[in-house]
């Protein structure tokens, strides 16, 4: 395959993904730079000769669960918040005048008018249970389209199918509205203190760990204090100087 051809059917790819949904365009771009900037930041630190051994020891775990919050809490926080603003744009709890103008067009002639708020009874109950998107892409199976003549089902289809066109870019512009919001939360609030608060558990563990290593070698070295007693006290020599024992 030709780059032409890959680099074709990569776009191909993203207009089909995410043309009528900016929102997750963002939140999946998003997510995709906090990993390959957590990649970099590991194959730094890996690769600095300045560093030793010792201190890689407690700084690649640091960076490890570091990246793992950055990119969890990052993906998570914003996809669920991106989903809550979908959710309400479909099921019609968060509309704009313009979106609720152009679905009470399809509203038959044989029916009273309604007014903005009386939108709903356009559909039934079960049709108001789904998605709106899925609904209007299925408008000829609608309820109130089912005794009409074929004249005025061909005018009422047609309005349905402006009416979606305006749905999905009223559904696209609250996403992308929540995405950013998710982000900056996510971002700026949420992510630092959930890091901040690992890495001072991992580095407390991690430290302990390091103790309990030392120590172990001092024992095994039979390494007596730092200052050696007298020798009256010989038989205290043994003690370790992490032992805690104040004379």
């Amino acid at each position: 395959m030709t780059g032409s051809s890959l680099f074709s059917n990569f776009c191909q790819y993203m207009w089909k993904n995410y043309s009528k949904d900016g929102g997750k365009l963002l939140v999946h771009m998003g997510a995709a730079g906090w990993v390959l900037s957590s990649i970099a930041q590991i194959a730094m630190l890996l690769g600095d000769k300045k560093i030793d051994k010792e201190q890689k020891k407690f700084l690649l775990p640091q960076e490890g669960a570091d990246a793992l919050v950055n990119v969890g809490m990052y993906y998570s926080i914003c996809e669920l918040i991106k989903k809550g603003g979908d959710w309400l744009v479909e099921k019609g709890h968060l509309m704009t005048d313009k979106v609720v103008n152009e679905i009470l067009k399809i509203k038959p002639d044989n029916m009273p008018a309604l007014s903005q708020k009386e939108w709903k009874k356009l559909f039934s109950s079960k049709e108001l249970g789904g998605k709106l998107t899925k609904v209007l892409e299925n408008a000829k199976d609608l309820d109130i389209l089912k005794n009409i003549s074929p004249a005025e089902k061909a005018k009422a289809l047609n309005a349905a199918e402006k009416t979606l066109d305006c749905l999905e870019q009223h559904k696209n512009n609250v996403g992308t509205i929540s995405a950013i919001a998710a982000s900056v939360l996510a971002c700026n609030i949420v992510t630092p203190l959930v890091r901040n608060k690992l890495a001072a558990m991992m580095q407390k563990d991690l430290q302990k760990k390091e103790d309990i290593k030392i120590y172990k070698h001092q024992i095994s070295q039979n390494i007596t204090m730092k200052n050696p007693l007298p020798s009256s006290f010989r038989v205290f020599n043994n003690y370790n100087s992490f032992s805690g024992l104040k004379i």
